[in-house]
This record gives structure tokens, sequence and C-alpha cells, in this order.
């Protein structure tokens, strides 16, 4: 996945902003005023948290694929409901698209999409932004 979406952005001459979604998180900054605060966007994380395990693994092999590429990348950690979270990163920054890797594989996320049903499709419905699937690599 990363190949492609390093593709689209070299092509672009734009920066890449990977983004990993804390799955055990919430969204709290919705105040009863509708006042939105950048606490879900910025979250802080201890070292050990399983977050910031997650997003370090995600960050060594973004650096990997970005080997050769010449493209300006980071990564960011957001909290709350995926479709949400992406959504709300992508408007925060401008983003042009929200490009999308293939669901990870296994028992435990077939179930997890059973029961909070597809991201890419939550995100076709309720974003304004284009979002770009990108297929698994063993298909």
């Amino acid at each position: 996945m990363w190949d492609r979406a390093l593709d689209l952005a070299q092509s672009r001459s734009v920066p890449l902003l990977a983004a990993f979604v804390d799955p055990a998180s919430y969204l709290i900054e919705w105040t009863p005023g509708n006042n939105v605060l950048p606490t879900s966007l910025d979250p802080v994380l201890a070292p050990d948290d399983d977050a910031a395990i997650a997003g370090a693994q995600l960050k060594e092999s973004l650096a990997a694929a970005e080997a050769g590429y010449g493209v300006d990348w980071s990564l960011r950690i957001i909290a709350g409901d995926p479709a949400l979270a992406l959504g709300r990163l992508a408007e925060a920054i401008g983003a042009a698209t929200i490009v999308l890797g293939a669901r990870r594989t296994g028992f435990m996320a077939k179930v997890d999409e059973l029961v909070s049903g597809s991201l890419m499709h939550r995100l076709l419905t309720t974003q304004t932004v284009p979002v770009l699937g990108i297929p698994s690599p063993d298909v």
C-alpha cells in the first residue's frame, strides 16, 4: 500500500500524511456547545501505549518504503471513530484525497467489520474529500 500512496504523493508533488487511528479510543472534543477541541487529533500517549507501539511500527514501515521516493511524509496517531477521525484530519490539513489500504486480515478483523461496518463504505458515505482504496498486495 505504501508504494501506491507514495507514488500518488510524488506524482502530485505533495507531502504524504499517514495516520493511525487508535481503535481503543473515542472522540472527546465535542463539547455541549458544539465546539471542537483538537484533543483527538493530537492525543498524548505514553511510550508503552498500544497505539504508540503500533504507530512506531507503522512509522518504521513507511520509512523503509519511502526510501528512494523523495517524498516528505509524517505520521499522526489520532483518536476516535476511524471514519470520523480520518475525515476530521483530512479537513484540518486540507487534504486532497484520503488513501485507504485494504483491511487487515484475520478473524478479528472480520468480526470488527461485521460489528462496525466497512471503513471504506463509511468514508465514502460521510466524507466530502475523495477516498481512494488501495487493494491488498496479496490479491
